[in-house]
């Protein structure tokens, strides 16, 4: 029979007798013996050496590198997710103790979600199969079944109202968690989308539009205390189970990838809920597979979407693999090519480290000596990474490939990365050392484009508007390019954080410290300048490739006409500085 309790206090002190916390830890993560105490890497931080304590004396852990801190029943509530009522039967269950709880642990919140989506599922489901929202779901292979199994639905209009009457709640409650607006039902006429937290509690909603003329194509439930982007994956509650089985997960962009992913029989797919893969992301997946293989849509946001998640994936010491395929989507190479294709597609996935490689070379013209240059930095970059986490082995196949495709010397190129390398470095330090004087922060911000162009974002709201007007995307700068393709986004400055690789975000918090006050005008006029200059420049290498390829004698005399007219533009942009000299 299962033994009373008065309150919380006698039942993790009768569970902590129970236990031994290097035990239930040692379960869960790699510990080692030090001393009379044991340490381990934090499984809630990225780090190489080891921070986190387990002091058995006080039946206790602390991580002196993020702070976490707390008992045996913290750590599991914390690891796995869980609300601390589950967290505590968890643990009385490792502890054999038996437990009489009767306690209601559901938010309010969450009911009216669980209500509203009932009401939309049943809606969807008892419309006739001519229905618009069925025309739809057929269109993209999605059956009765399907729809039952994700629990799809659809909004009429009145759907919010049933749910309210149901509950028994208040509109300012639909309100709150952004199923109305300005009185009207948030997702009316749209495909509803359930998403749900890890431990499966329905905690937003995502909208598809059904008619191609409604925009936007899709809209989420707005972010509250329940519902961050950053923090879940789509249908991660379905596959967790899958991933660890597995020992892989397969990461897309798209809510109907993953469906449809999922329909072919990879159970261990998830989606991000936006195109970028955050740290917390990475940090839910590590508790399951430290493998990965990303198969983002096959265009360029893409492309910058991959990159980051490798940047994001890397850090954390996972392995990755890149799938490539011939298809705007993992959606439309299923209906396509069937699910055969599929597991031919994710056999054949990219080595990430070459898929760096091959995915930068499409954005330059590499039989320009200058655009070779930007190329190799931008490999500099990623061979620093490797060099800084010790993935030597990655760094001798990444170093290999780039000498093969260039049919250069694996020294000579092993040598320019490094020199490269060495300059950022050295950069890095630089700052470090400087970091009281005004003169060399403002060269360091007035000098480098990306630092130049976030520092006057940052510090100058009055001048975002004109500073996105001359922002271009195609930048061959990787943090200034992730930088404009967030704010493109619409994400303010913590979701920027939130989303940004570890670079970005370090640079971010860099100038957002700096107390000094430069001249906005003077930093604005440097920016167009060279955003300018850099448009001209791949202008030119666009026409230069055109020369090339052009035999006729009258087109061959007005493209070289163009080029030396857009160097001559080139030469008269560097002009007097009206606010001074640099």
């Amino acid at each position: 029979m299962a033994e009373k309790y008065n309150n919380f206090r006698q039942i993790t002190e009768k569970i902590k007798e129970n236990l031994s916390i290097e035990d239930v830890l040692s379960s869960y993560i790699n510990v080692k013996k030090a001393g009379k105490n044991y340490t381990a890497l934090c499984p809630f931080h990225a780090e190489d050496t080891p921070s986190f304590y387990i002091f058995p004396e006080t039946q206790t852990y602390h991580c002196f590198g993020c702070s976490a801190h707390g008992d045996v029943i913290n750590f599991i509530k914390e690891y796995e997710n869980l609300s601390f009522v589950d967290a505590l039967k968890k643990a009385a269950s490792l502890a054999g103790v038996k437990l009489d709880l009767d306690i209601k642990t559901k938010p309010k919140e969450i009911e009216l979600n669980e209500s509203y989506l009932k009401i939309t599922h049943e809606k969807l489901l008892s419309l006739k199969k001519g229905h618009k929202v069925w025309r739809f779901l057929e269109k993209r292979g999605i059956n009765e079944n399907t729809v039952k199994e994700f629990e799809l639905g659809f909004s009429s209009g009145n759907e919010v109202e049933k749910s309210l009457d149901d509950t028994l709640f208040e509109t300012k409650m639909a309100v709150e968690m952004g199923l109305m607006n300005n009185g009207k039902e948030f997702f009316y006429n749209r495909l509803i989308i359930p998403i749900k937290d890890p431990k499966g509690m329905i905690v937003g909603f995502a909208g598809r539009a059904i008619d191609e003329d409604t925009k936007p194509k899709y809209v989420n439930s707005k972010e509250n205390k329940f519902f961050k982007k950053s923090k879940i994956l789509y249908l991660f509650d379905k596959s967790k189970k899958y991933i660890e089985e597995n020992d892989m997960a397969i990461i897309t962009e798209g809510f109907f990838d993953a469906i449809a992913m999922h329909n072919s029989g990879y159970k261990n797919t998830v989606a991000v809920l936006g195109s970028n893969l955050t740290k917390d992301h990475a940090f839910e997946l590590m508790k399951k597979t430290n493998k990965v293989i990303t198969m983002f849509d096959m265009d360029s946001a893409g492309e910058k979407a991959t990159l980051s998640a490798i940047d994001t994936l890397f850090s954390k010491n996972f392995q990755i693999a890149v799938a490539n395929y011939e298809a705007k989507d993992p959606d439309e190479l299923i209906r396509k090519t069937g699910k055969k294709n599929l597991a031919e597609v994710l056999k054949k996935s990219y080595k990430f480290h070459e898929y760096i490689i091959d995915v930068n070379k499409k954005h330059y013209n590499l039989d320009n000596e200058f655009a070779m240059e930007q190329y190799l930095k931008e490999m500099a970059r990623w061979y620093k990474k490797f060099e800084t986490y010790k993935r030597y082995e990655i760094m001798d196949a990444f170093i290999t490939k780039i000498s093969k495709d260039f049919l250069k010397d694996k020294e000579l190129i092993e040598k320019i990365l490094r020199e490269h390398s060495k300059r950022l470095r050295d950069s890095k330090v630089i700052i470090k050392q400087n970091t009281h004087s005004p003169q060399n922060i403002e060269k360091q911000i007035r000098y480098d484009l990306g630092k130049s162009f976030i520092y006057l974002w940052l510090k100058y709201p009055e001048y975002r508007e004109k500073i996105m007007e001359i922002a271009d995307e195609e930048m061959p700068e990787n943090p200034l390019r992730e930088f404009i393709s967030l704010l493109k986004e619409g994400k303010k400055l913590p979701e920027i954080l939130e989303a940004s690789s570890d670079e970005l975000s370090e640079i971010v918090s860099e100038i957002w410290k700096v107390d000094y006050s430069f001249n906005p005008e003077r930093i604005m006029y440097e920016l167009e300048k060279t955003f300018k200059k850099i448009k001209t420049n791949r202008e030119i290498e666009k026409l230069k490739s055109n020369l090339k390829n052009e035999e006729d004698y009258t087109k061959r005399a007005e493209l070289t006409k163009r080029i030396i007219k857009l160097y001559s533009k080139i030469k008269n942009n560097g002009g007097n500085n009206p606010y001074g000299q640099k």
